[in-house]
């Protein structure tokens, strides 16, 4: 394949991912150490969780959304699919979905 045809796959599916309600991003948005959006990240858990983000900006009343990247990054920096200890398994993206952050 091309790089014209990859260019062309790549705004096709870019334009069905808009379709059907995802937002397009802007790269300097984009925290490549973590491989996500900060934005997009606060603004789902003030969105779903607003009665744990509030005890959570309680706690850390100066800087709550830097610091709570900061606690999802480190829970990610945790992940390990092939770990034979369930635990370990508990983190990484699915694992931070699926079971929160611990802090």
């Amino acid at each position: 394949m091309g790089k014209a045809n990859e260019l062309t796959f790549q705004n096709d599916m870019i334009r069905q991912l808009i379709a059907n309600g995802w937002l397009l991003g802007k790269p300097e948005g984009y925290n490549r150490e973590l491989a996500l959006y900060e934005e997009d990240l606060i603004g789902f858990v003030k969105e779903t969780q607003d009665e744990q983000w509030q005890k959570f900006c309680k706690i850390y009343s100066n800087q709550s959304e830097k610091k709570f990247v900061e606690r999802v990054g480190h829970q990610l920096d945790k992940a390990d699919p092939n770990a034979a200890h369930k635990e370990m398994r508990t983190f990484g993206t699915l694992g931070v979905l699926r079971h929160g952050i611990k802090d």
